[in-house]
């Protein structure tokens, strides 16, 4: 099996692209670089501004937060997951860091293509957008624990 025929079987199965159709998974794929990331480095820092959205394609990813100077854990993210797309959505900074733990594959889709998708697929957007404030919510519940 090829490459692409591997990735387009990845984006059937990763559970938030089964919204799109065949048309729009090529479309991202079309638009994705793929990208290894090292055992902790960084992917995205909180604050910066959100110019992709990232799907895990294979590894661990941490959810990190600066909460008053202290960096607090909030998520771990594995094959499947996406993260990004609020910043991307909202225009606003990214509100966590995410770390790789081990080494971490990504697809990495720059914001353009990611808002030109949703324009055309009004389902994922809300989905999408869904997902976004619930893990909000998630975070400030983190935040107030302790």
């Amino acid at each position: 099996m090829s490459d692409i025929d591997q990735t387009i079987r990845f984006f059937s199965n990763a559970r938030v692209l089964r919204m799109l159709d065949h048309d729009g998974r090529r479309r991202l794929i079309d638009a994705s670089e793929a990208i290894t990331i090292k055992d902790t480095e960084c992917v995205v820092r909180e604050g910066e501004p959100g110019d992709a959205l990232y799907i895990i394609v294979d590894g661990i990813a941490s959810v990190v937060i600066d909460d008053l100077g202290t960096t607090k854990p909030v998520a771990e993210l594995t094959d499947g997951a996406f993260f990004g797309e609020m910043a991307v959505i909202t225009e606003q900074p990214r509100s966590a860091t995410v770390i790789a733990r081990g080494d971490l594959a990504v697809l990495k889709i720059p914001k353009a293509a990611v808002l030109a998708i949703l324009d055309d697929y009004p389902r994922l957007r809300e989905t999408i957008a869904k997902i976004g404030v619930a893990r909000t919510e998630d975070t400030m519940e983190k935040m107030l624990e302790d």
